[in-house]
């Protein structure tokens, strides 16, 4: 019976571009998109209720709310529970800057 003595690590090395994914969206669009997020979360009454809505894990949604950059899938799927275009949401159009996040109205 062979004994191993040295530790061996049995792993491929990959390109750091391979195994970290970057968002698609610019830094403004990720701005709106958080903004968004923020007005659905206080609609829906918190990140979990928000989290069963678009079928994201809750954890993920408070990462991207605060220090992650939002992906382009959430943008999308916030978009569909909105009702809107996403690319009124991308340009910052919905949800109308000052508006209250509860109602909608300027």
């Amino acid at each position: 019976m062979t004994v191993l003595t040295k530790r061996t690590e049995w792993r491929l090395d990959r390109p750091a571009n391979q195994t970290r994914r970057s968002t698609d969206l610019t830094p403004e669009e990720q701005a709106n998109v958080r903004r968004a997020l923020h007005v659905l979360r206080r609609r829906l009454g918190g990140y979990h209720e928000l989290a069963k809505a678009i079928r994201v894990p809750a954890t993920t949604l408070q990462k991207h709310g605060s220090k992650k950059a939002p992906s382009a899938a959430v943008a999308l799927r916030l978009s569909r529970l909105a009702g809107v275009a996403v690319e009124e949401m991308l340009t910052g159009r919905w949800p109308v800057e000052g508006a209250c996040p509860h109602c909608g109205r300027g």
